[in-house]
């Protein structure tokens, strides 16, 4: 290895360097966007527990067939109700190319032109064509400098139907994207709670815990029923006992009075 790397000259060592530092950013990068797709997902799947928790809570629907079934339609509703401006505005971006063509009486027109008519008028070119930027690396042709600029952003009359045309679809595309993944998040999110929400599980249960249990209220009922029994005996003898009293007369009381 070592031998290898004191062959390589300066240029391929640097060569080298900067391939491994631009997979290193690749990698980050697609980390970057999956983590970010997680949380959208986590985050619009929780939306199909709002859609669907009246009709669970109040007991309308009692099974996973119904659970899905009004799942898929609250779902769907949804959609069409996240989903209507994007198709908007992919609807009003083709309109302007239509019309842009017929103004022009051209039906190729290039959009992405760079010279007069299109987008690429306002945006900085590159010419990645130039074979002087490529190096032969290990029979492999890899760009090594970078490419000449070739245009530089100029306002072009002619391209006013690209400037219109390529931001409106763009937008419309990348938001009926998102809706799309939305909606598949939120179906993910109502298969989960369809299993959850009326599993039967039998994780955690133990028969002789729950024959103990059931002896344990059972002779916790009993002592409360003996101690009752218990106490209303004594209430009772004790009522009993005031009541002769009471009624007793006093000893030699009542003769004492009459021989008087």
């Amino acid at each position: 290895m070592n031998t290898i790397l004191i062959q390589l000259s300066e240029n391929d060592k640097r060569l080298i360097f900067a391939l491994l530092l631009i997979l290193i950013l690749v990698f980050v990068l697609i980390g970057f966007i999956g983590m970010w797709i997680t949380k959208v997902m986590k985050w619009q799947g929780k939306k199909m527990d709002t859609l669907v928790h009246d009709a669970v809570v109040t007991r309308v629907i009692t099974d996973r067939k119904h659970l899905l079934k009004y799942g898929r339609k609250k779902n769907f509703r949804y959609f069409y109700k996240q989903a209507w401006i994007p198709l908007l505005l992919i609807v009003i971006s083709f309109i302007i190319l239509l019309i842009t063509c017929l103004i022009r009486m051209d039906f190729n027109y290039n959009i992405f032109d760079y010279h007069k008519t299109g987008i690429g008028t306002i945006l900085y070119i590159w010419d990645f064509n130039d074979p002087d930027i490529y190096v032969e690396w290990f029979g492999i042709n890899i760009i090594a400098n970078w490419p000449p600029l070739i245009h530089e952003p100029t306002f072009e009359v002619e391209a006013i139907g690209s400037y219109l045309f390529v931001p409106t679809f763009l937008v419309g595309a990348v938001w009926y994207l998102i809706v799309i993944q939305c909606l598949i998040a939120r179906s993910f999110r109502l298969r989960r709670l369809s299993q959850s929400i009326f599993e039967k599980s039998l994780e955690g249960y133990n028969q002789n815990d729950i024959n103990n249990q059931l002896l344990g209220l059972m002779g916790g009922v009993a002592t409360n029923m003996v101690n009752n029994k218990q106490n209303e005996q004594t209430q009772n003898a004790s009522q009993n006992e005031q009541q002769n009293y009471i009624e007793r007369p006093p000893l030699g009381g009542g003769q004492n009075n009459n021989n008087n």
